[in-house]
């Protein structure tokens, strides 16, 4: 065999061994791109939602440009402002969770949720996707208790994943608040983990801000 029949045999072997491959190459990279996709991220994050106008529940709404911060409110809206951020980890409470949808929503200043034509859950409501290292954030004003209730100050949230179906969590409560029960302080983290119950610190900007980390129910 002279070289240069064994040079064409030689690129004719690995021509067929690159095709053979070739197949699960694409395939590969598909199943990457697929789960790298905010579309395919939350088309299977719906697929654990609850129905629409389940109560307490607002995942199957999730707009298509949601990310791992939104704002609540606007700058004309009355109000105390305050920003909540955290990070969302797994089971162990240690590893964090990405692509975690989580859904808030609390009453406006005077204690109501939705006025007139707004959604069932009001004005102040929105999602966030948590980014690769499992965080989040949400600007809003701080609620008011319901009228002539004497239930304590909070924020409502669910939250669903992409192996887990949608479920509330325990709602964000403010130090402070006269109103918060004992019982409260006692269930505090049962869902969810961590403490529930944070504590708002004004900034130099005029902001109160606090953190809420939250462990998924496993």
């Amino acid at each position: 065999m002279n070289q240069l029949d064994q040079t064409r045999r030689e690129f004719l072997k690995r021509s067929s061994i690159a095709l053979a491959t070739l197949p699960l190459l694409i395939g590969c990279s598909g199943d990457t791109l697929a789960i790298a996709n905010p579309s395919d991220i939350l088309a299977k994050l719906k697929r654990n939602a609850k129905a629409a106008g389940t109560e307490g529940m607002g995942a199957i709404e999730v707009p298509d440009n949601v990310t791992w911060r939104t704002a609540f409110k606007t700058t004309k809206d009355d109000g105390e402002p305050m920003i909540i951020s955290g990070t969302v980890f797994k089971s162990d409470g240690k590893t964090p969770a990405p692509n975690t949808l989580i859904y808030f929503y609390h009453t406006d200043k005077n204690g109501i949720y939705g006025r007139g034509s707004q959604p069932r859950h009001g004005r102040y409501r929105g999602w966030m996707l948590t980014d690769a290292r499992g965080r989040y954030e949400f600007a809003s004003i701080r609620p008011a208790s319901y009228p002539n209730s004497t239930q304590s100050q909070h924020v409502h949230m669910s939250i669903t994943t992409l192996d887990a179906r949608e479920d509330w969590y325990d709602s964000i409560l403010f130090e402070g608040d006269s109103l918060i029960t004992d019982r409260e302080r006692r269930s505090a983290g049962e869902r969810g983990g961590f403490n529930p119950i944070v504590r708002l610190e004004r900034g130099s900007d005029g902001i109160m801000r606090a953190g809420r980390d939250i462990q998924v129910m496993s």
